[in-house]
């Protein structure tokens, strides 16, 4: 099809099988979020709410892949926000743009990268060859003894000729594939800047928070066996008044690991607590660290905010993003070491547990939901370049070895690698969505 083709009517594309599977797919959606929505009214709304801002985000990122991969003249297959089974494809200019059933992530499909099966196909024959030989479709082919055994492992080449537009990934310079691939991430922090930005101008830089209620208990912490509950307000430590999170933690650590008494603002009940802190590393602290700990975390209070111009806005939106990233690293590299401490490994989660933050800054108002969303732009551009197999950074990790070794690796084992990785990938988020699951279903209990 040519570019300038008119839109084309997405109905007109499908069987009608594919069209009875899309209706049925609405209806199971429709049928889901409305039992969902009768049973957990409150629940419902975080979900919405929840959607949108990742929905925001997963649209930033792939629009990253999707724009840099049509610079390059690469064929984009799909753009699609969510995933299969697709409840709605809209074909224009020879690309569908489609909505999926399962609205946690999305995809842009780029011909010889956006499936393993378009990999397989660049490289799965093995044959006898001679210089510059093509095979019956006039695809060129290189051909290399690897074995010296005169059989030469026939692979394709780049095809830098061909139409802009309709390039195989494999076509673009390596430059081309690297910005491709890493726009993704990079469009991540560039909206995360631009949110950050965008509110210190509008509402002022934030001052320290001040301290309101406990947000969170560490299972099996000290505050967990002493019956401190999330919403308690600590209003003094060992009798002296706390006024906010600085006071309490200052107090805790002069306690050097000795039991204190904790007084706790609970609704309209004043109760004393006696617990005995627990030597931990700190959030954010040294690796041999330790201080004495209760096991809290503790929701921000109101917040009061200075007015500045568009520059100090801007070099605060810098600051703060790769203050951000700094310790989405940090924890990062403390996990894959297993150097996190007990208050961080519980502070892990998934899908559940993020949604979960969002509700709760939702109702603290929409400069708390604005802040996250940002934090979470970052977390999503970083976590991508992780250099693990089916995520952008794996693929980056295989164009460097490409740079060095001045050949790509073979289709079908790059192709392996990274199905194996999606598989472990879905096998953790599977795993840490059911740890998140459990405590509720428990408390409901």
């Amino acid at each position: 099809m040519s570019n300038n083709q008119p839109e084309s009517d997405d109905q007109e594309l499908k069987s009608p099988a594919e069209k009875k599977r899309t209706i049925l797919t609405w209806v199971a959606v429709a049928i889901a979020a409305a039992l969902i929505a009768y049973r957990y009214p409150g629940g419902a709304r975080t979900t919405i709410i929840f959607l949108l801002i990742l929905g925001v985000l997963v649209f930033v990122h792939e629009w990253g892949h999707y724009q840099f991969g049509r610079w390059a003249g690469m064929k984009i297959n799909r753009f699609a926000i969510g995933f299969p089974p697709w409840v709605f494809t809209k074909r224009y200019n020879d690309i569908d743009y489609s909505i999926g059933a399962l609205p946690l992530g999305g995809m842009v499909d780029i011909a010889g990268l956006g499936s393993e099966e378009e990999m397989v196909a660049a490289g799965k024959e093995k044959v006898v060859a001679v210089s510059g030989a093509e095979t019956a479709d006039g695809t060129r082919i290189v051909p290399e003894d690897t074995d010296g055994d005169g059989v030469f492992d026939k692979y394709r080449l780049r095809n830098p000729d061909a139409p802009h537009g309709q390039k195989q990934f494999q076509d673009a310079s390596l430059g081309w594939r690297f910005l491709t691939l890493f726009a993704g991430p990079m469009m991540n922090f560039i909206f995360a800047i631009v949110v950050f930005i965008a509110l210190f101008s509008v509402v002022g830089l934030p001052s320290a928070d001040t301290l309101r209620s406990v947000e969170s208990i560490v299972s099996g912490a000290p505050a967990d066996k002493a019956g401190i509950v999330a919403g308690d307000e600590i209003i003094a430590v060992d009798g002296k008044p706390t006024k906010d999170t600085k006071a309490i933690s200052d107090a805790i650590r002069a306690s050097k690991g000795k039991p204190i008494a904790v007084t706790l603002q609970r609704k309209q009940e004043t109760l004393t607590k006696t617990l005995t802190p627990e030597w931990e590393r700190p959030l954010m602290g040294k690796d041999d660290e330790k201080v004495p700990l209760i096991g809290v975390q503790f929701a921000a209070g109101p917040t009061t905010y200075k007015k500045v111009g568009l520059v100090e806005a801007a070099s605060a939106g810098f600051i703060t993003t790769f203050f951000i990233t700094g310790q989405i690293k940090d924890t990062v590299v403390r996990a894959l070491t297993g150097k996190l401490s007990r208050m961080e490994r519980q502070g892990i989660g998934g899908p559940v547990r993020i949604a979960q933050e969002v509700g709760n800054s939702a109702r603290e108002g929409w400069v708390r939901t604005l802040q996250l969303t940002a934090a979470l732009s970052v977390n999503l551009g970083l976590l991508n370049l992780l250099p693990l197999p089916a995520l952008d950074g794996g693929r980056i990790l295989f164009l460097a070895y490409e740079l060095v070794m001045r050949k790509p690796l073979d289709p079908r084992k790059e192709g392996f690698v990274h199905a194996v990785g999606m598989a472990m990938l879905l096998a953790f988020m599977l795993f840490i969505t059911v740890r998140d699951i459990i405590p509720m279903i428990s408390k409901a209990g």
